[in-house]
């Protein structure tokens, strides 16, 4: 199954309809506007717009994630090459194309920071009412109104790290960031709960059922920070019913990756990873290197 086009099972699915009227969902809509549009559940299959199960996850992603970019939206749910050495399809139009159709329905919008000049999409208020009508468990919070510039080049980044872990099969269940700080992060049959000074940029399930913190460190920090950190994951660690199996750090820059590994302890439970080896598990050889200088932070001190 090419994972750019829509399966003959998604034909005769049920899915959902938006009937979009003049008051309804355009990028410039209000939010009061959007949400009179009128929702139908009904039996489609005949040609025309449909969601699918695969624009859910695109859903889902951005509630998670706050805003991704095309090329992020591509490699997480369009991606047909069989190895990151093959070439990138021409403008990703599959992505553009859907994306598109998605944007004109009011479900996601796009906005650009000052800089960089490429769309980034986020998901709307009509968005969020038919993923939580679909997926009541995972909408557990409204959608963010726009993206933070503070944290752009974090968040870009975290997304990226997201899609290299799930693609390679590495993630079976990710908590993002956000989820955790709305619902906190608990074990049935485990006493222990992560420690209200510190929250990871996400905890996902490993294919081996183990429970991993993710960290990306994307600025630089003093040594004592990470170390104080790595004491906070070791009082959630021990036992015989660990809250936490792992901890994955990222070093976005050379120079974090550098500190990170003097900080870290000989031990299993802790591994670190640079930020160009997950996008070189994206972006052709070709294309790594100059991905790399795009999307890798351009300051080592600052920042959160």
């Amino acid at each position: 199954m090419n994972p750019e086009t829509t399966t003959a099972g998604d034909e005769a699915a049920t899915v959902e309809r938006v009937a979009i009227g003049s008051e309804s969902a355009t990028a410039g809509s209000s939010s009061a506007g959007v949400l009179k549009a009128s929702v139908k559940r009904q039996n489609i299959k005949s040609p025309g717009f449909r969601l699918t199960p695969r624009d859910y996850d695109i859903f889902g992603f951005l509630l998670d994630q706050k805003f991704a970019s095309l090329e992020a939206l591509y490699f997480r749910f369009f991606d047909a090459r069989r190895s990151p050495s093959e070439p990138l399809p021409d403008n990703l139009a599959v992505a553009r194309q859907r994306l598109g159709i998605l944007k004109r329905a009011g479900l996601v919008s796009s906005e650009r920071v000052y800089s960089d000049p490429k769309s980034l999409f986020l998901l709307t208020p009509l968005g969020y009412q038919l993923f939580r009508m679909r997926r009541s468990d995972d909408a557990y919070a409204a959608p963010v109104t726009s993206v933070d510039f503070r944290n752009y080049e974090h968040d870009q980044a975290l997304n990226y790290c997201r899609v290299a872990i799930e693609k390679q099969g590495k993630s079976m269940r990710w908590f993002s960031e956000r989820r955790l700080r709305m619902e906190g992060f608990q074990v049935p049959g485990i006493r222990f709960e992560l420690p209200e000074s510190i929250v990871p940029d996400a905890i996902f399930v490993s294919s081996k059922g183990e429970r991993v913190a993710f960290e990306l460190e994307y600025t630089h920090r003093k040594k004592s920070r990470y170390e104080w950190k790595i004491e906070q994951y070791e009082s959630v660690m021990g036992g015989s019913k660990p809250l936490l199996h792992q901890v994955l750090f990222v070093g976005g820059t050379e120079r974090v990756y550098r500190d990170l590994k003097e900080v870290l302890p000989e031990r299993s439970g802790f591994w670190l990873e640079s930020y160009a080896h997950f996008l070189g598990r994206l972006f052709p050889s070709s294309l790594a290197e100059k991905a790399h200088r795009q999307l890798a932070p351009h300051r080592d001190g600052g920042g959160t």
